[in-house]
């Protein structure tokens, strides 16, 4: 059977050392600099078992990167992708540089923000759920939610089951209030300020706002935002999060953030 993130794509990001930087580490110009991979100790027989395996997926692409550099690429690095669920940590990032700059308070709650959803609306319980806990998919918060699956639905708890702050599910309704949360409180579309902020300083070769898109449904206000990149995109925020947000010299993202 096969996974469907498997299906869509793979950006692997592999290091050998801690912190990521090496010596010989560098952040990617214009394109990825490819490098030898027996010159850093890799076997060549077990890299193209590797790919091989890899491929019985039939993913989208697959890159290894060590030092700022590519080891090995197979598929179509530059296609486009729904990467799903990593818009979750996407948009985590965004978070981070909005509290960073004092836009975004994590212990506001959704009493504070006003924020409330279609009928059943929310309880004066689950209002109390913060910022924080949204992040954390700890809200409490179990309404219907946009762009959710039949598993996701089989699984959710009942309405008022577990107070916010003390459970954890991984809940769609939380992912997607951030975004309403997001656009509420800085005034930015989610996509175009992941091109403005993180993308372009960052050096992403082909997302742009338009890769993004809003998913409404009937079962609640916030709609999921999904977002389509390609594999060597998703490497280069794979690399700027083992560098702690940092991109050749500038901090994109607050390293407190990513730790």
């Amino acid at each position: 059977m096969r996974s469907n993130w498997l299906g869509l794509g793979l950006a692997c990001i592999v290091w050998l050392a801690s912190p990521a930087l090496s010596a010989e580490s560098s952040w990617p110009a214009a394109e990825w600099q490819r490098t030898d991979p027996a010159r850093l100790g890799w076997s060549l027989d077990k890299l193209a078992k590797a790919e091989a395996h890899l491929r019985s997926y039939d993913p989208t692409a697959v890159m290894v990167v060590q030092d700022g550099k590519v080891v090995a690429a197979w598929g179509d690095v530059a296609r486009k992708a729904n990467v799903r669920s990593v818009r979750k940590s996407l948009l985590s990032a965004l978070y981070g540089i909005a509290v960073a700059e004092r836009r975004i308070e994590l212990g506001r709650n959704m009493g504070e923000l006003g924020i409330d959803d279609r009928p059943p609306v929310l309880s004066d319980i689950e209002k109390q759920a913060t910022v924080r806990d949204l992040l954390m998919a700890r809200s409490g918060i179990y309404h219907p939610a946009a762009y959710e699956d039949p598993a996701m639905k089989a699984r959710r708890p009942e309405r008022g089951s577990h107070p916010p702050g003390s459970f954890w599910y991984y809940n769609n309704w939380d992912f997607n209030a951030l975004g309403t949360i997001y656009r509420q409180l800085t005034g930015s579309d989610v996509f175009q300020a992941f091109q403005d902020r993180i993308a372009k300083p960052i050096g992403m070769q082909d997302f742009s706002a338009e890769d993004g898109k809003f998913v409404f449904e009937s079962a609640s206000d916030h709609p999921a935002y999904t977002m389509r990149l390609s594999v060597r995109d998703l490497a280069r925020f794979g690399w700027l999060y083992l560098n702690r947000g940092l991109w050749s010299g500038t901090q994109v993202i607050p390293s407190a953030w990513v730790d």
